[in-house]
Protein backbone atom coordinates (compact mmCIF):
# COMPACT_ATOMS: atom_id res chain seq x y z
CA UNK A 1 0.00 0.00 0.00
CA UNK A 2 2.91 2.32 -0.64
CA UNK A 3 1.75 5.68 -1.92
CA UNK A 4 -1.89 5.19 -0.98
CA UNK A 5 -3.71 7.27 1.57
CA UNK A 6 -7.31 7.87 2.53
CA UNK A 7 -8.63 11.00 0.86
CA UNK A 8 -12.24 10.89 2.02
CA UNK A 9 -14.31 8.66 4.27
CA UNK A 10 -18.09 8.46 4.53
CA UNK A 11 -20.73 5.99 5.65
CA UNK A 12 -22.79 4.42 2.87
CA UNK A 13 -25.63 1.94 2.89
CA UNK A 14 -25.24 -1.56 1.55
CA UNK A 15 -27.44 -0.63 -1.39
CA UNK A 16 -25.14 2.26 -2.30
CA UNK A 17 -22.05 0.06 -1.90
CA UNK A 18 -23.64 -2.49 -4.22
CA UNK A 19 -24.30 0.22 -6.80
CA UNK A 20 -20.70 1.46 -6.57
CA UNK A 21 -19.25 -2.04 -7.02
CA UNK A 22 -21.54 -2.78 -9.97
CA UNK A 23 -20.39 0.40 -11.73
CA UNK A 24 -16.72 -0.45 -11.10
CA UNK A 25 -17.28 -3.97 -12.44
CA UNK A 26 -18.34 -2.53 -15.81
CA UNK A 27 -15.07 -0.66 -16.34
CA UNK A 28 -12.35 -3.01 -15.13
CA UNK A 29 -11.98 -6.51 -13.76
CA UNK A 30 -12.75 -6.31 -10.03
CA UNK A 31 -10.42 -7.66 -7.38
CA UNK A 32 -11.26 -10.85 -5.50
CA UNK A 33 -12.44 -8.90 -2.45
CA UNK A 34 -14.69 -6.73 -4.57
CA UNK A 35 -16.24 -9.77 -6.27
CA UNK A 36 -16.89 -11.40 -2.91
CA UNK A 37 -18.39 -8.23 -1.49
CA UNK A 38 -20.68 -7.89 -4.51
CA UNK A 39 -21.87 -11.50 -4.17
CA UNK A 40 -22.72 -10.90 -0.51
CA UNK A 41 -24.42 -7.58 -1.24
CA UNK A 42 -26.51 -9.14 -4.02
CA UNK A 43 -27.66 -11.82 -1.61
CA UNK A 44 -28.53 -9.58 1.35
CA UNK A 45 -29.52 -6.19 -0.08
CA UNK A 46 -33.22 -5.98 -0.84
CA UNK A 47 -33.62 -2.24 -1.37
CA UNK A 48 -32.49 0.10 -4.13
CA UNK A 49 -29.83 2.75 -3.53
CA UNK A 50 -32.28 5.58 -4.19
CA UNK A 51 -34.78 4.16 -1.66
CA UNK A 52 -31.98 3.70 0.86
CA UNK A 53 -30.83 7.32 0.47
CA UNK A 54 -34.42 8.50 0.76
CA UNK A 55 -34.87 6.45 3.94
CA UNK A 56 -31.64 7.90 5.40
CA UNK A 57 -32.93 11.43 4.82
CA UNK A 58 -36.34 10.69 6.33
CA UNK A 59 -34.80 9.15 9.44
CA UNK A 60 -32.39 12.09 9.71
CA UNK A 61 -35.34 14.51 9.55
CA UNK A 62 -37.51 12.46 11.92
CA UNK A 63 -34.83 11.88 14.57
CA UNK A 64 -32.06 14.44 14.01
CA UNK A 65 -29.96 13.50 17.06
CA UNK A 66 -28.94 10.10 15.65
CA UNK A 67 -25.49 9.91 14.05
CA UNK A 68 -25.14 9.05 10.37
CA UNK A 69 -23.38 5.76 11.12
CA UNK A 70 -26.37 4.62 13.19
CA UNK A 71 -28.85 5.67 10.52
CA UNK A 72 -26.91 3.61 7.96
CA UNK A 73 -27.06 0.59 10.30
CA UNK A 74 -30.82 1.03 10.63
CA UNK A 75 -31.27 1.19 6.85
CA UNK A 76 -29.02 -1.85 6.27
CA UNK A 77 -30.64 -4.05 8.92
CA UNK A 78 -34.23 -2.74 8.70
CA UNK A 79 -35.30 -3.61 12.27
CA UNK A 80 -38.80 -4.98 12.69
CA UNK A 81 -39.56 -4.01 16.28
CA UNK A 82 -38.34 -2.02 19.28
CA UNK A 83 -36.10 -4.85 20.51
CA UNK A 84 -34.26 -5.06 17.19
CA UNK A 85 -33.75 -1.31 17.24
CA UNK A 86 -32.50 -1.33 20.82
CA UNK A 87 -29.84 -3.90 19.89
CA UNK A 88 -28.41 -1.40 17.40
CA UNK A 89 -28.09 1.22 20.12
CA UNK A 90 -26.92 -1.06 22.93
CA UNK A 91 -23.35 0.31 22.85
CA UNK A 92 -24.34 3.91 22.16
CA UNK A 93 -25.00 6.64 24.66
CA UNK A 94 -28.23 7.51 22.90
CA UNK A 95 -31.45 6.30 24.50
CA UNK A 96 -34.36 6.57 22.10
CA UNK A 97 -37.77 7.70 23.31
CA UNK A 98 -40.88 5.72 22.40
CA UNK A 99 -41.89 8.41 19.90
CA UNK A 100 -38.50 8.24 18.18
CA UNK A 101 -38.67 4.45 18.02
CA UNK A 102 -42.16 4.63 16.53
CA UNK A 103 -41.00 7.19 13.95
CA UNK A 104 -38.03 5.07 12.88
CA UNK A 105 -40.04 1.85 12.67
CA UNK A 106 -42.77 3.58 10.66
CA UNK A 107 -40.23 4.88 8.14
CA UNK A 108 -38.57 1.45 7.85
CA UNK A 109 -41.94 -0.29 7.40
CA UNK A 110 -42.74 1.99 4.46
CA UNK A 111 -39.72 0.58 2.57
CA UNK A 112 -40.06 -3.07 3.55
Amino acid sequence: MIGKKIIDEQYVTQARAKEILEKREEGIEPLYEQKTALIILNRFTHITASDAEEMVEKIREGVPRIKTENIVKIVDLMPQDKDDLNVLFSKERVILTDDEVATILEIVDNYR
